[in-house]
């Protein structure tokens, strides 16, 4: 099985222009993944540096014909013209999906930190050998403490998963 992860911050670039379709070629480029795991997905979230809004699951679900998009949003605030923004990671498999999950992480206050809601995406897919569980997520960037209350949290989850799996 042959597994991505990457934190494509909303599709932009070092050149700061968003754009999904460069994503996507670098994917293409990149190898034949059965599985795509993508950190900082953004639908019509203008607000972004660079972006216009753009449905960018759409977008990526176009680009890769034959997979299942699988999106879990962190973030949904009202984008101030009667819609929302949301903001979020995706999983997009070649492989039969099972069971979908997804997890809000901890988000403790930290008043002079800043920091935004995370969400951790778990998905069963079928393999040659069996089922298999794919997590994503981006954990707090500017605090340890909230990484760390995070990462407690996700290990009781796959404890819980193992749990549930005897």
């Amino acid at each position: 099985m042959k597994l991505l992860s990457w934190n494509v911050q909303w599709g932009r670039g070092m050149d700061g222009r968003v754009d999904i379709a460069r994503i996507l070629r670098t994917i293409h480029q990149l190898g034949d993944f059965d599985v795509i795991c993508l950190q900082e997905v953004a639908v019509n979230f203008s607000g972004l540096p660079g972006s216009q809004g753009e449905d960018q699951v759409a977008q990526l679900s176009a680009g890769l014909p034959g997979y299942t998009a699988i999106y879990g949003i962190a973030t949904d605030v009202p984008d101030g013209q009667g819609g929302r923004s949301l903001f979020g990671n995706a999983i997009f498999s070649r492989l039969p999906v099972g069971q979908v999950w997804r997890h809000l992480l901890p988000w403790s206050a930290e008043p002079d930190t800043p920091s935004m809601q995370r969400v951790l995406v778990e998905a069963v897919v079928t393999t040659a050998i069996g089922p298999l569980r794919v997590m994503t997520t981006h954990l707090e960037y500017y605090s340890q403490r909230q990484r760390e209350i995070q990462i407690d949290a996700i290990r009781r989850l796959h404890r819980e998963a193992y749990a549930m799996s005897q």
